[in-house]
């Protein structure tokens, strides 16, 4: 074949490629959006009876009701419930998880966390989290190392929710899994909805193998406000081999630390230190707020780095008026009037 037929056949098939891809796309919208108007067809003479119960209005008729739907519409309700679930707590939350179990669908949720499909899989462990069903727990821990990322995702959404902290360590262990992790900002909320008992798992886990592990672990004690591990955080900012994880561990000191890690953090404020480090321990000496910290903060406005600069104006501002005196003793600098200006415009200075 010569050059244009050739040429002429490839995007023949680019172009038919296109439109098959364009046609399904169409399809699957359609296919979708029928699916939602039949749903909400067989919902619509139950939607009184959701409404009551959701809104604790129900004592007892409202409940009976939904329990008594049948084939389609019974399907119909359960994904109205598992829908309301997100949005609603306390007794009117017991009522329709009652339903819900009347129905069969959490004991169904628990044999399809074995399905052979990963979305089957997936829906039910967010639906045994929004039930916040106890006895789930042991079956999502298991999950949590599924194949499907979609399923070990729903697997700590759920954990979350359930809220027991004896998931905490495998939850932990999941985020650094070979090949099969779990997203860093999903496995801390999941974290932090199982309360302060996991404490003992985030201590362990800030000396786990994996750096992501460690990060998570020193992330949640810092805005968990975990000061247990305060021991071990101050031991990895000095020592951890990662600096995603040293600059983690900076950033719980500022939240949670004490007035004796003003010089943890300082020391890691110096030149031999690597400059995103410098940074992240600069700017948590300010949220520190200890006035011990300004003359190391002082030092750093005529460094010759003006982030680095610009940052230690920051922090001085937030320290009140002893950092605002070394401020204006620097004024001449440039980082530390863009500082001012920011502060300014924020309202910080008055």
């Amino acid at each position: 074949m010569t050059g244009a037929p050739v040429t002429l056949l490839a995007a023949t098939l680019v172009f038919a490629a296109c439109l098959a891809l364009a046609v399904v796309l169409v399809l699957t919208k359609v296919g979708r959006e029928t699916r939602r108007r039949r749903r909400a067809a067989l919902v619509a003479p139950l939607r009184p009876h959701l409404i009551a119960v959701s809104a604790g209005e129900d004592e007892g008729p409202a409940r009976s009701t939904l329990v008594a739907a049948e084939g389609p519409s019974r399907r119909a309700v359960t994904g109205a419930i598992a829908d309301l679930l997100g949005k609603v707590r306390g007794l009117p939350a017991e009522h329709l998880v009652e339903v819900l179990d009347r129905h069969g669908a959490l004991e169904s949720a628990m044999a399809d966390l074995r399905h052979s499909s990963p979305v089957r899989r997936a829906q039910a462990a967010q639906l045994l989290g929004v039930s916040r069903v106890p006895d789930a727990v042991d079956s999502l821990v298991v999950a949590l190392q599924d194949k499907a990322g979609e399923v070990r995702s729903s697997a700590a959404y759920a954990l979350g929710l359930i809220g027991d902290p004896r998931a905490a360590a495998p939850l932990l262990a999941a985020v650094g899994a070979p090949g099969a992790g779990l997203p860093a900002g999903l496995a801390a909320d999941a974290l932090l909805g199982m309360g302060v008992g996991i404490s003992g798992a985030l201590g362990d886990a800030l000396s786990d193998p994996d750096p992501r592990t460690r990060t998570v672990a020193a992330h949640v004690c810092g805005i968990g406000s975990f000061t247990r591990a305060l021991p071990c955080l101050r031991e990895r900012l000095a020592l951890d081999p990662d600096l995603t994880v040293r600059e983690t561990c900076a950033q719980a000191l500022g939240s949670i630390g004490r007035a004796d890690d003003v010089e943890v953090l300082a020391r890691h404020t110096e030149a031999s230190q690597p400059l995103p480090l410098r940074r992240v321990c600069a700017e948590a000496l300010g949220q520190l707020g200890e006035d011990a910290a300004v003359s190391t903060l002082a030092a750093l406005l005529r460094g010759p780095d003006p982030r680095l600069a610009e940052i230690a104006a920051t922090s001085l501002v937030r320290l009140g008026p002893c950092g605002r005196a070394a401020l204006d003793a620097a004024s001449d600098e440039r980082p530390v009037q863009s500082a001012l200006t920011v502060a300014s415009l924020q309202g910080v200075l008055r």
